[in-house]
């Protein structure tokens, strides 16, 4: 075979190498789906009777920034080298549908008009793929705050959840990004309902009913301190200081 031939023949592989490396720092997209494990992992609240009698609305808002949107993860190559890991449908959306058919599920009712209201804000959504000699280790974490409110917006509890899951799959798998970013999620949701407080005033719809009175004025008095030093620091306005103070003292 000639010089050039093999020249040729070199070249091609060369550049053949450079594409594979090139893909593999590409982003990998994940159409998410609920998959949870429940044969690995099965989390579900013990709800009060009384929440399953109250017809409610869920409500799911963005509390990631604006660059984080769309991106949910970072995985490892076998070079170490990092490539983002991205969703191909809207979170948020995601988030809602799920956290929607997994509440109908543990019989939570969603029927019009809503005599509850929880707003979940969606604070971390993220997996981490771990490249190891063989396949990888998939880590995922969701965190969420909640307000609660009754049907005519008045806020009984608020409060954060938090969920994790992890498990071994192969490289680069979009289907085992959803499995562990489902059962944190569902994890997150359950943390959430099973809360003492969110449970009680659930059901009885009197803010702050699992606590004391003094209790409860001490976390208005916290929130007004702390609303203070942020004036005092110049991090509001005023008029956002006294529209905030206004419904500190109301919720009291």
């Amino acid at each position: 075979m000639s010089r050039n031939r093999w020249f040729a023949i070199a070249v091609v592989l060369l550049l053949s190498l450079n594409v594979f490396a090139r893909d593999t720092r590409q982003e990998l997209t994940v159409s998410l789906k609920f998959v949870p494990q429940e044969g690995v992992q099965s989390t579900s609240p013990d709800l009060l009777p009384a929440m399953l009698e109250r017809s409610f609305e869920l409500r799911v808002e963005d509390g990631r920034t604006a660059e984080a949107a769309r991106s949910i993860g970072q995985g490892t190559n076998d070079d170490d080298k990092n490539f983002p890991i991205v969703a191909g449908s809207d979170v948020i959306a995601y988030v809602k549908d799920t956290l929607q058919q997994v509440a109908t599920g543990w019989g939570l009712k969603s029927e019009p008009p809503p005599q509850r209201i929880l707003t979940l804000r969606v604070l971390r959504f993220f997996v981490d793929e771990s490249n190891k000699a063989l396949g990888s280790v998939y880590a995922a974490e969701v965190k969420l705050t909640y307000v609660l409110t009754d049907g005519g917006g008045k806020k009984l509890a608020e409060g954060a959840s938090s969920g994790s899951a992890h498990r071994y799959g192969r490289a680069r798998s979009a289907e085992n990004c959803s499995e562990v970013l489902s059962d944190a999620l569902k994890e997150a949701f359950s943390d959430a309902l099973s809360n003492t407080e969110l449970q009680s005033v659930w059901g009885s719809g009197k803010a702050g009913s699992s606590g004391s009175t003094t209790a409860v004025a001490e976390s208005a008095e916290d929130r007004l301190r702390k609303l203070d030093d942020l004036l005092k620091k110049g991090l509001i306005t005023q008029a956002e200081y006294d529209k905030k103070r206004a419904e500190i003292l109301k919720d009291m």
